[in-house]
């Protein structure tokens, strides 16, 4: 999935009203941003040098109510599971909304969600799901197998335009249907055997389904409420959930209340009453709403500054690798993008491992390969590295010796100063060994995402968080009928060998496919890889549930607040109040 990023409002009324209370950094600090982000992170190193290590960063008082509050890092673009595809937008519609199945929130592993069990044909091809029967909606209608049928067949229709229709293509005959090659649904390989048996019948054995069936693109939505209100049925007073909590109130680029959903069909187990949202894109208010106590998890939206003196000074901070990489798109449809040399003549003019270790020192990992690390029994081959004499010389070769002639291109990017940063960056990189000039583009997150998917756009940042614990997750995402593509750059050969190895049965030789994929791919270059991300959060001592996982997902319907934590910290589980 796209990764997370974007706006907030600092200052103002109290939390009950709606806004937070800022502690320590006045309206100012928005005005005057770049001289209140100097003072605030001087005041943290000096008070990280003043505390004992082994502290905590700010307050550690539980909240009064049972009640989790986290900043989800941006205004999500959707509500609606079918046209999501950002982590944002997400984290939102898991509280929402529940698959066949749902995950552990340690392991990630698939367990039972609204299937309470589901039986494998010998071939691996046909999934039977057995829907419990008290599954309902908020509503208080059942969730039916017809429920499903039609909301996987609305994500397919290419009315819909969803842009992760493709998650969906392992169905027979999806995607032939989602390219309007099929017309008739009733072809798709999906049967509602009765009110709670579900059918779904594969295109080829696919070892990774199961998680895919707790994706949100593949959560059900309620028929009803989507035909009678259209695009508006997600508005809190008319949004039907079958998931852990109810949507109370939505106040855009600011929060999204939630309360505990006593129809849910595993209420006795959500331990919160209520969770809160913020929509904050800049990571210094994220971190003073924290220090303040005015949050109590932030999943990854700490101002770069602030990671070297945190990691193993401060308990409550957390660093994890996980399976994402950073990247630039270009726009292969633009010259002098279209050129494949001068593609590798940019990415070899990047000194990635300055970018990670000298700039935003947050335990990136640098790698011109697409496929992040962390996946067994895959080696991605390798991209392009630094190398600038070589870049002037493809430059040149392209027909720009000494960047003459260069037009001026521009980097988009969406709203966090990270992002501006690393383009600064490669600007500067660029005009040093390349001697050419790009201008900087910033656009808040919905319209970054239609700029980027309607290819208006020449380099453009990126990020991509995998699906479920699979290579394909990342080459899937360059196929030419991919939604999420964004680059105009189609390659048949790619498509061949992406195809062969969804076919391909033998483990090793799916995962030798894949790696020749991803050759291909770092050959033709349509995309820049940058790093492989890591986590920084930081999480009270006092919430317990959350866990460091491979993709940074975290479900939250078994968390709780320990009111007693310090009988027991350090711990992430234990007893609550």
């Amino acid at each position: 999935m796209s990764d997370m990023i974007q706006v907030c409002h600092a200052g103002g009324n109290s939390e009950k009203e709606g806004k937070p209370v800022l502690a320590g950094c006045l309206p100012a600090f928005l005005r005057w941003r770049n001289l209140c982000c100097a003072l605030a992170l001087g005041l943290l190193l000096g008070a990280a040098g003043c505390r004992q290590q082994g502290e905590y960063f700010g307050k550690v008082d539980p909240p009064s109510e049972n009640v989790l509050r986290f900043n989800n890092g941006t205004e999500p673009e959707y509500i609606d599971p079918g046209l999501m595809t950002g982590q944002p937008d997400g984290r939102i519609a898991a509280l929402l909304f529940e698959g066949l199945t749902n995950n552990d929130p340690r392991t990630l592993q698939a367990r039972p969600g609204v299937a309470e069990r589901w039986e494998v044909s010998p071939d691996q091809i046909t999934y039977t799901f057995y829907l419990r029967r008290n599954a309902v909606w908020s509503d208080g209608r059942p969730v039916t197998a017809q429920d499903f049928v039609y909301s996987w067949t609305r994500v397919l229709d290419p009315k819909t335009a969803s842009r992760y229709a493709s998650q969906l293509y392992h169905i027979a005959n999806a995607e032939e249907f989602n390219q309007g090659r099929l017309p008739d649904p009733a072809q798709l390989g999906l049967r509602a055997l009765d009110d709670h048996t579900l059918e779904v019948r594969l295109r080829h054995p696919v070892p990774f389904f199961l998680y895919l069936t707790s994706f949100f693109t593949l959560y059900p939505v309620p028929r009803r409420a989507v035909e009678e209100h259209g695009a508006h049925w997600t508005d809190p007073a008319r949004i039907v959930g079958n998931g852990p909590f109810l949507l109370v109130e939505h106040r855009t680029h600011d929060r999204f209340e939630f309360r505990r959903n006593p129809r849910y069909w595993n209420a006795a187990k959500v331990r919160l009453e209520r969770i809160i949202a913020y929509s904050i894109d800049d990571n210094y208010t994220s971190a003073n709403l924290y220090e303040s106590g005015r949050v109590d998890w932030l999943p990854g939206s700490l101002p770069a500054e602030y990671v070297p003196p945190m990691r193993g000074r401060f308990r409550d901070f957390r660093s994890d690798p996980f399976l994402a990489v950073y990247y630039y798109l270009f726009n292969v449809t633009r010259p002098p993008l279209d050129n494949p040399l001068v593609r590798r003549a940019l990415s070899m003019a990047l000194d990635r491992r300055a970018i990670t270790d000298e700039l935003l020192r947050g335990g990136q990992i640098p790698g011109a390969h697409f496929v992040p690390i962390g996946f067994p029994d895959y080696h991605s081959p390798p991209g392009p590295e630094y190398n600038p004499e070589e870049a002037a010389r493809l430059l040149a070769q392209a027909g720009y010796p000494d960047g003459a002639g260069f037009p001026r291109l521009e980097i988009l990017f969406n709203t966090l100063e990270s992002h501006r940063k690393v383009a600064e960056t490669i600007q500067q990189m660029w005009a040093k060994t390349l001697h050419i000039q790009v201008a900087l583009r910033n656009e808040e997150w919905a319209s970054y995402l239609k700029s980027r998917n309607n290819l208006e756009y020449d380099i453009a940042r990126a990020g991509w968080i995998g699906d479920y614990p699979d290579p394909s997750s990342f080459t899937d995402l360059m196929e030419s009928t991919n939604g999420n593509n964004n680059t105009g750059w189609k390659n048949l050969a790619y498509d061949r060998l992406l195809d062969v190895a969804r076919r391909e049965a033998d483990p090793l030789r799916r995962m030798g496919l894949l790696q020749q994929s991803e050759a291909l791919l770092l050959q033709d270059l349509p995309v820049l890889p940058l790093y492989t991300y890591a986590s920084n959060a930081l999480i009270k001592p006092y919430v317990r549930g959350i866990y460091a996982t491979s993709q940074d997902l975290h479900p939250l319907n078994e968390v709780c607040i320990d009111r007693r934590w310090r009988e027991r910290p350090g711990e992430e589980d234990g007893a609550c109040d």
